[in-house]
């Protein structure tokens, strides 16, 4: 019970940046049009990535319970490989479906996402190693 909790607390960076980035898209989404970037394809990358963001959390967080270091490295490697395989892959799909109508543009927000679901999922995960090493 007290490690659903804890996911739970960390996934809350997560969501805000979420709901956060879903706000402005739709804040934004006349002037998106105008400058040529696809709204529907900045959800749907943002809706992919917190998805990934989660898993990928849940992939580093158990490991972190066990006390082989190897175990750890494992989790952040093959959750690092998933996304990107996932990621790599909707992009290719969505260029060769959208065709003539692809958003390029889209697809650099999409990266931008990326970062910042990155940068937001490496502060939570090494959260728990600076209040371990606190005390040493």
């Amino acid at each position: 019970m007290q490690q659903q909790q804890s996911f739970s607390k960390k996934m809350l960076p997560l969501f805000f940046a979420f709901v956060l980035i879903n706000s402005l898209v739709l804040f934004y989404q006349k002037e998106m049009d105008q400058d040529k970037i696809d709204p529907f394809v900045v959800f749907a990358a943002n809706g992919l990535l917190f998805i990934l963001s989660v898993l990928s959390l849940a992939m580093h967080s158990k490991p972190v319970d066990k006390k082989n270091p190897h175990a750890a490295v494992r989790g952040v490697m093959a959750a690092t490989v998933l996304k990107l395989m996932v990621l790599g892959i909707s992009a290719v799909v969505y260029l060769f479906v959208a065709g003539e109508n692809r958003s390029i543009k889209a697809i650099f927000a999409g990266l931008i996402l990326y970062v910042i679901y990155s940068f937001i999922e490496v502060r939570i995960a090494s959260k728990p190693n600076q209040n371990n090493n606190a005390g040493k």
